[in-house]
């Protein structure tokens, strides 16, 4: 559907991008990701036509758009903009109606067939209630919604998308980012999207294209390109990637300086938390960045609280994603508790999966070892089991364990501190 080859293209002499080549298949839908100042919006101008000249070549459908007029060029490529005004106050249907200008003479007016493509669009996008409302009396979400009608009634085989949810609140990103990918499942729409939140992009897209400093950084599939290394190297910023455990898909959270610096005081203390679910990630930070000699487990794969450890270089016990804790898994973090010389059971949500790690922390309670629980909220509200998890933890507690609901509180208790 696209082939870009050496694009460089320049600002009164000034280089935005620089020899950029990259292929897009039909029916693909690719989000174009950077930083500011790397040339999205650029390269999106450029295959919209918006800018030229340009160096390099950029054919669309297999027709080089340097050669093609406005109007065979607006058959090819429909553009969905951060936000419109059209300046006069239209009627939606009219606006939408505009969409239609490449397929009618300058002298003509629409005829029954182009009328039936915008009655099909303000259905598909659900405006038929705001049909013969006013443009600028609508709301960001509805005046988007219009603006994507628009770009339909083009029915072109491209779809430019210039952070087009930029400006708009949750609700109306999902529902215009689902209304963008029917269209590429459905009607068989190629899509390039320019986004800055990252993780709507990659919940929605098949590849991603990675600009930086104007220049081709990383073009791949989601999987591939989304990574902890990338993300740094493009956007300067440390974040973990994992997947969600809902939907599959990867997502990315910032680290907020995730390896703190390591105490030059090393500790000859043996901590072994019980962790998951990202319950144990702050608390594991503040026992490294202490000097603390740190274990943690038992922890599924791909779990947060996994990946701070994998960070901070602590071990850990672990198990397959969304499996219950095995035997082998309990005896292997039954051994780091034995080589501790405190315990910490994180504020964690238990199922019956993960219930065998509460039997672990009764049983390093039995070994007289020291164990902290830390209580930030109510158990009960944490107990997946039917009272099962809540029944142990109560007991655990009564067992005369120190109850901590703090970081601070935790050190202190370490130290020999406080109460």
């Amino acid at each position: 559907m696209v082939q870009v080859k050496n694009l460089s293209f320049a600002y009164n002499g000034s280089p935005v991008l620089k020899d950029l080549s990259f292929d897009v298949k039909e029916n693909a839908f690719i989000s174009v990701l950077g930083p500011n100042g790397s040339g999205k919006s650029t390269l999106v101008n450029l295959l919209s036509r918006v800018l030229a000249p340009y160096q390099g070549s950029i054919r669309i459908g297999g027709r080089d758009l340097s050669r093609l007029s406005a109007k065979d060029a607006a058959k090819l490529v429909a553009v969905v903009p951060q936000s419109t005004n059209p300046g006069f106050n239209f009627t939606v249907k009219e606006i939408v109606a505009m969409g239609r200008y490449p397929y009618i003479s300058r002298m003509e007016s629409m005829g029954a067939s182009d009328k039936k493509v915008v009655d099909q669009v303000i259905s598909k996008t659900r405006l038929e209630g705001f049909a013969d409302r006013r443009y600028h009396a609508l709301s960001g979400g509805e005046k988007q919604r219009v603006i994507i009608a628009q770009a339909l009634v083009q029915d072109t085989p491209l779809i430019l998308l210039d952070e087009p949810t930029s400006h708009l609140d949750i609700s109306f990103q999902i529902e215009l980012m689902d209304i963008f990918k029917r269209l590429n499942r459905e009607d068989k729409k190629t899509i390039i999207g320019i986004f800055h939140d990252i993780n709507l992009a990659i919940q929605y897209s098949d590849k991603a294209l990675f600009l930086k400093e104007g220049a081709l950084f990383d073009y791949g599939a989601i999987e591939d390109v989304i990574t902890e290394d990338n993300i740094e190297r493009v956007f300067s910023s440390e974040v973990y990637v994992a997947k969600n455990p809902f939907t599959g898909k990867l997502y990315i959270n910032p680290t907020f300086n995730a390896q703190p610096a390591r105490s030059k005081n090393i500790k000859d203390v043996r901590v072994h938390v019980i962790a998951g679910g990202g319950a144990a990630s702050p608390i594991m930070s503040m026992l490294y960045a202490h000097g603390y000699k740190v274990s943690c487990g038992v922890v599924n794969n791909l779990d947060t609280d996994q990946s701070t450890a994998q960070r901070l270089g602590i071990p850990f016990v672990s198990e397959a994603p969304f499996s219950p804790v095995s035997l082998y898994a309990q005896n292997k973090n039954m051994d780091f508790i034995r080589g501790s010389d405190c315990v910490i059971l994180a504020p964690l949500e238990f199922g019956y999966g993960n219930f065998s790690n509460l039997v672990s922390v009764k049983e390093a309670v039995e070994m007289g070892k020291q164990v902290l629980v830390v209580h930030e909220s109510d158990m009960a509200q944490r107990d997946h089991t039917r009272g099962k998890a809540r029944a142990l933890y109560e007991k655990i507690i009564s067992m005369g364990v120190k109850v901590v609901q703090s970081k601070e509180e935790i050190r202190a208790a370490l130290s020999g501190e406080g109460p």
